[in-house]
C-alpha cells in the first residue's frame, strides 16, 4: 500500500510540476518583451513562487521515487511513470486550453493500455 502511494505521489507531484511551471511561462512569456535579454526571463522564472514550488516538487518527487524503488521492481514500478505523458497533456488541456487532437488521444489511450498490461504481467 505504501508503494502505492509513494507511486502515486511521484506521479502527481511530476504533473504538478510540469503544469505549473506552464502556467508560469504563460504569466511570464506575456511579461517579456522580445528586446529584453533571455536572462531577464529566466531570472522571472526562478524568482517566480510557483516556479519555486514546482521545483521543490520535484525534489519531493525525487525522494518519493527513491523510496518506492526500495520497495518495488524497478520494471514494475517505472512505467506507472509513462502516465505523466497522459495526465500533462490531459491536464494542459482542461487547465490552459491546449488542443487534444484524436490521434493524440489515442496515442495516450495506447500508453494507459500498455501500463495497465505491463502492471497485469508481473
Amino acid at each position: 500500500m505504501l508503494s502505492a502511494l509513494l507511486l502515486f505521489a511521484v506521479l502527481a507531484l511530476t504533473v504538478y510540476g510540469q503544469l505549473m511551471i506552464k502556467s508560469r511561462a504563460i504569466v511570464h512569456a506575456t511579461e517579456f518583451v522580445g528586446t529584453q535579454p533571455k536572462l531577464h526571463y529566466l531570472v522571472l522564472m526562478f524568482s517566480d513562487v510557483g516556479v519555486l514550488s514546482a521545483l521543490a516538487a520535484a525534489v519531493v518527487a525525487a525522494t518519493c521515487w527513491i523510496l518506492a524503488i526500495a520497495r518495488l521492481e524497478v520494471g514494475y514500478a517505472y512505467p506507472f511513470m509513462a502516465l505523466s505523458f497522459v495526465l500533462v497533456p490531459v491536464g494542459s488541456t482542461l487547465l490552459f486550453g491546449e488542443p487534444l487532437p484524436r490521434i493524440q488521444l489515442f496515442a495516450l489511450a495506447l500508453i494507459v493500455a500498455g501500463v495497465t498490461l505491463s502492471a497485469l504481467m508481473r
